[in-house]
């Protein structure tokens, strides 16, 4: 479907008036908690008078028969049956610039007030009213108004999904102005397209008048639940019955997905609140999840709040506090519905640290741990760099499933799309590069075919599990003879008989000396036992041990110092299906005993497509050189610069 992306005009617009009436009154960062809302009510101003003016014509047989006050009240009766909501006040923002500057405070808050609840609602947490006394204060009201009101936003103008892409280009400009975090940023629309499609909702038998519920918990503007809608519709069926449900922890973001939804006549349950410890979805279960939640955002001063209301979501580990984007893929696993009952499909964007951050027993390993051995995990797409708004990092889409077919079971699919792109025309923010149609194409193809190529790789789940080996390497000189230091050690008293060889007369009384509490103290040299625990446990190779006895009232103290191998500790990382006592035979050199193994999860995505690039030879470094030196002298002589 082709889209009407060109939005240049409408954002000019509202970041000209932004710049020309907010300037030197408001701080730029306070510039979005004022715009946003304008731009939100011209909106729903536009689609509610574009009803208006339609409603008009086709009742018109009908209204020219009754007054003017029945006029109306047929009319808002209408208007609030076919949209949902509706403005009682008599007002508009055009009419309300037209009453003049003297009246314009108590003309716009009746206005605002004149609308339906669920737009009030929406106003309210815009954040506008608190501005509205300074904006008078400060005569700027009546020109904010005024502009708005001549910026043509109504649906004829301006559709849906062009009205998405203006708020989505505010937000990028706004973000970039006020140096907002990289990880907070709108999801493009080609990588929400190729989400959906991943989901493979096309190969689900969708009825008439079937029920699907698609969710997304960290929602932001909705672009990605409308994408998906649309998506059952224009490719499934378009009777299906889909409703959408989000949540959204930002006031003026959730007032933008549910006037968005609103408009557009959404069947929608959008939510406010951190999903992380306020889930506004508890208890429920959805077909299909998608989601783009930040990344490399700490959680650390939600985190007893978030673990205090977990519900069990988490309790499998938490990442660190320094990034709690694996939160958000463990709540929408404790989302899915049985997979007796059909199962559920999630598709997530995250950046490259939840595919290797996190040791062994890490909160992060262990959560790739309970997603991999629970056979969830059906693919990862690597997306090219460049693709977001406010940041260049690379990301990936995890495609997570509890309902994964026959021939996928127990594989999961790597697909490397990072050279899926095109250049765009002009970039915008950290967005140099766009995936088109037919590159979509090819990646959904790629995920079908399911088969190993150049840009596709099948792994099974363990292939991806490794154990942390942890080992007591023996220090040796430079002839390889041990290294030993002096170790002192309790002697058990009650293990005297198997820790000491003890065979003469006078052997068996000094022993008898040695645990007599009341005698004497003092040193006791015995033979040592080779193959006594003390010897074995500690590695000594001391043929004889001199024990030291100290009473203290009745209790008897033996130690001794032995000589055992200088040992140093060290880790080693074995793949899990390597025999890990050949492997250690082969890896290390010194004398090695394994003290403990832990097993670990790491999906190292880059070293499975790494291609070795060799080095060029210097004959072409030269000659290249030589070709760029030729151009500088020739540049530098066009300048008049003589070298």
């Amino acid at each position: 479907m082709k889209r009407d992306t060109d939005i240049s005009q409408e954002v000019a617009l509202i970041w000209n008036t932004a710049n020309d009436v907010l300037r030197d009154i408001f701080q730029r960062t306070e510039y979005p908690d004022i715009i946003y809302p304008m731009v939100l009510i011209r909106r729903i101003e536009g689609v509610m008078i574009s009803k208006t003016e339609q409603l008009k014509e086709e009742l018109e047989s009908q209204l020219s028969k009754v007054d003017k006050k029945t006029q109306e009240q047929i009319l808002n009766g209408k208007i609030l049956q076919e949209i949902k909501f509706n403005n009682t006040s008599g007002k508009t923002l055009a009419i309300i610039a037209d009453e003049g500057e003297s009246s314009i405070k108590n003309n716009f808050i009746a206005y605002l007030n004149g609308y339906t609840d669920n737009i009030k609602i929406i106003i309210d947490r815009s954040g506008i009213r608190s501005h509205i006394n300074k904006l008078t204060e400060e005569k700027i009201l009546y020109t904010l108004i005024k502009d708005f009101s001549e910026i043509d936003l109504s649906p004829e103008k301006v559709s849906n999904i062009k009205m998405g892409y203006v708020f989505e280009e505010l937000v990028r400009k706004f973000s970039e102005a006020n140096n907002a975090e990289a990880g907070e940023h709108y999801t493009p629309r080609e990588v929400i397209d190729l989400m959906t499609h991943m989901l493979n909702m096309d190969e689900k038998a969708i009825k008439d008048g079937q029920l699907v519920t698609i969710y997304d918990p960290a929602c932001g503007s909705g672009g990605m639940l409308s994408a998906a809608k649309e998506f059952v519709e224009e490719k499934i069926n378009p009777n299906a019955k889909v409703v959408l449900y989000g949540q959204e922890v930002n006031d003026k973001t959730w007032a933008v997905a549910q006037a968005d939804l609103l408009l557009k006549g959404e069947t929608a349950y959008i939510t406010k609140g951190d999903t992380l410890y306020e889930d506004g979805t508890a208890g429920e279960q959805f077909d299909f999840m998608l989601s783009n939640p930040p990344y490399g955002k700490s959680w650390k001063k939600i985190q007893k709040k978030v673990l205090a209301n977990s519900n069990g979501r988490f309790d499998v580990g938490q990442p660190r506090s320094s990034d709690g984007q694996l939160l958000f893929t463990l709540h929408m696993i404790s989302k899915m519905k049985p997979a007796e009952l059909g199962g559920s499909a999630i598709a997530i964007v995250h950046n490259g640290s939840p595919l290797f951050s996190g040791d062994a027993g890490s909160g992060e390993s262990e959560i790739r741990r309970y997603i991999l051995e629970n056979d969830w995990l059906e693919t990862i797409v690597a997306l090219p760099t460049e693709l977001f708004y406010n940041t260049g990092i690379a990301t990936y889409i995890w495609l997570i499933r509890n309902n994964k077919p026959k021939h996928r079971k127990g594989k999961i699919q790597l697909i490397n799309a990072v050279d899926f792109w095109k250049p765009m025309k002009r970039s915008l923010g950290n967005k140099r590069r766009r995936i088109d149609e037919t590159q979509i194409n090819e990646i959904i193809q790629i995920h079908k075919t399911f088969d190993t190529g150049p840009y596709s790789k099948i792994f099974e789940l363990e292939d991806f599990a490794f154990r942390k080996v942890f080992l007591d390497l023996e220090e040796t000189d430079e002839n390889g003879n041990p290294i030993t230091e002096e170790k002192e050690v309790t002697v058990a008293q009650n293990k005297l008989n198997d820790t000491l060889l003890i065979k003469t007369a006078d052997e068996k009384k000094r022993l008898a000396e040695l645990k007599d509490k009341k005698g004497k103290e003092g040193e006791f040299t015995f033979n040592l036992n080779p193959e006594s625990e003390l010897a074995t446990k500690h590695k000594t190779a001391d043929t004889s041990i001199t024990i030291r006895k100290a009473l203290d009232g009745n209790k008897l103290g033996l130690k001794a110092s032995i000589n055992v191998p200088k040992i140093v500790k060290d880790t080693e990382y074995i793949p899990w299906k390597d025999d890990k006592e050949a492997f250690l035979k082969k890896e290390v050199e010194k004398k090695w005993q394994i003290t403990k193994e832990e097993k670990g999860y790491e999906i190292p995505f880059t070293r499975h497509f790494y291609v070795y690039q060799p080095l060029r030879q210097a004959i072409e470094v030269v000659y290249e050189i030589g070709l760029l030196e030729k151009e500088n002298t020739l540049l530098m002589n066009e300048l008049g610069i003589n070298l």
